[in-house]
């Protein structure tokens, strides 16, 4: 491929001219949607929300509702993973997939006004349930699709702002009287939808799959979101309303982790990765494992929420770490998240059986049983160190970047290739993290006003490491970065 020609493919097209839309930093739609689908899977979560005021009785069919909900999202993801290579991108089939939000948006409605209120039976709220998880599995791959193609910093950031954007909006329908907040919650998939749709227009296309390739599977991560779902899963054993209260816990971890992180993007804006996020995790869910056998009712509380919190900042570093994987290596991302989700579900499914299985019997109040689940607990962590120590960096490919069907040999994409050339680049002549990644954008053919918004950094800023990157290199405009680069 010459190098005008690899310009040109990492230079997509915007569909947006630097005048208008480009001219803010931030789209608000895009961690608004993806804010409020993660507000419907936690409002649905929420036995105070959903199904509301019902009596006792009613109530009791929750554990139906969310069977058939997890049956759902696992076939659905499942599904969509099998028939990836033939679907292509998600974004290329919103008809399909609008219908399946709206009938989200509908069964959401129906289970929690109608159906789990007048007591209909089992077999109904199974299918119901099942039926409703569908459009939710979609919005999923879709927003997942949409935050592979906006680059490492931006989809920190942004998916920082949607957990604290879920937080909020799940704690202001929690204040809502019955029937509205359920009505709020069956809204929450339609507004998501509208907020892919205003995305779509102003994030480049996914890279086309390419011919005679394969893309393996990053299993270790796959591993490491089992893990973290079955230990949020079974956590709920020690409290005596894990129904009710484990998600709310989920609620506020999901609020908590947003504004950590972007806390921290800020804080250390010269060299930021995903690894702080593991690092915070392990260490967070060690102690709350540690304590298990030690803690009565009161501290119960505490260690559901600890785990829930490291629950989450692991399903972010894997979920960000497969993001950078779908980016650097044009990796397509459809079979690659529904997989992700599916072992996130079914992981977590298992759990939530152990869970109330342990319950019905006399096991919490055995010292023994209590200290194997804790010993067991930070065995599967420290299986989960060695799987993140086993790559050798965070821009590794996880086993998961494109290989000739022919040949088996790494097939770089142009974006890889340029990357590449940019990082070694970077090490011939010491630039820093943030100067890579201005060079980067430059060799994109990116305006300042757009490395400005991929970066978020002001203008003097970017103009302040853009002259430090021109001395180092030795040349004098982006003109020279970019024949340096692409020559």
């Amino acid at each position: 491929m010459k190098p005008s020609d690899m310009a040109r493919a990492l230079a997509p097209e915007e569909r947006t001219s630097e005048g208008d839309a480009l001219s803010s930093t931030l789209y608000p739609w895009r961690f608004l949607g993806m804010g409020l689908l993660i507000a419907w899977l936690c409002c649905t979560h929420v036995v105070s929300i959903f199904p509301g005021d019902v009596d006792a009785e009613a109530r009791g069919l929750r554990t139906v509702f969310d069977t058939g909900m997890r049956f759902g999202d696992i076939a659905t993801f499942l599904v969509l993973a099998l028939a990836a290579s033939r679907i292509g991108p998600l974004g290329k089939r919103m008809a399909t997939s609008a219908a399946f939000v709206v009938l989200t948006s509908i069964g959401t409605a129906c289970i929690g006004l109608w159906l789990i209120p007048s007591q209909a039976s089992e077999t109904v709220i199974a299918a119901a349930s099942f039926a409703t998880a569908i459009g939710g599995a979609f919005l999923f791959c879709l927003w997942a699709e949409i935050y592979c193609q906006m680059g490492s910093m931006r989809t920190i950031v942004y998916g920082a702002l949607s957990c604290i954007v879920a937080a909020i909006a799940s704690f202001v329908i929690g204040t809502m009287a019955a029937p509205y907040a359920i009505i709020a919650t069956a809204l929450l998939p339609i507004l998501s939808l509208i907020c892919i749709a205003l995305s779509l227009s102003t994030v480049p296309a996914e890279p086309t799959r390419l011919a005679n390739t394969r893309f393996p599977l990053p299993w270790k991560l796959f591993g490491l979101m089992a893990i973290a779902g079955l230990l949020s899963g079974l956590v709920g054993s020690l409290l005596s309303n894990a129904d009710g209260t484990g998600a709310i816990h989920r609620v506020a971890a999901t609020g908590l982790s947003g504004v950590v992180i972007l806390v921290m993007v800020f804080l250390r804006r010269e060299r930021c990765d995903v690894r702080f996020l593991a690092k915070i995790g392990l260490p967070i869910c060690i102690i709350a494992l540690a304590t298990v056998p030690f803690a009565g009712s009161s501290w119960a509380y505490a260690i559901s929420f600890l785990i829930k919190l490291a629950y989450v900042w692991f399903t972010l570093f894997v979920l960000l770490m497969l993001a950078n994987i779908a980016y650097r290596f044009e990796v397509p991302s459809l079979r690659l998240f529904a997989i992700a989700r599916a072992v996130s579900e079914g992981a977590i499914f298992l759990g939530v059986s152990a869970r109330r299985w342990v319950q019905q019997t006399e096991l919490l109040s055995n010292d023994a049983f209590l200290y194997a689940v804790a010993i067991a607990g930070i065995v599967l962590l420290l299986i989960c160190t060695l799987i993140w120590m086993s790559e050798r960096s965070v821009n590794a490919d996880w086993g998961a970047s494109g290989i000739s069907i022919e040949s088996s040999v790494h097939v770089p994409g142009p974006r890889e290739q340029l990357i590449v050339r940019c990082e070694k680049l970077a090490l011939e002549h010491g630039l820093t993290e943030r100067e890579t990644e201005i060079l980067e954008l430059i060799a994109q053919g990116k305006s300042r006003v757009e490395i400005e918004q991929a970066l978020f950094l002001s203008q003097n800023t970017v103009k302040t490491h853009a002259r430090h990157l021109y001395a180092k290199l030795g040349v004098h405009s982006k003109e020279g970065v970019y024949e340096l680069v692409n020559g």
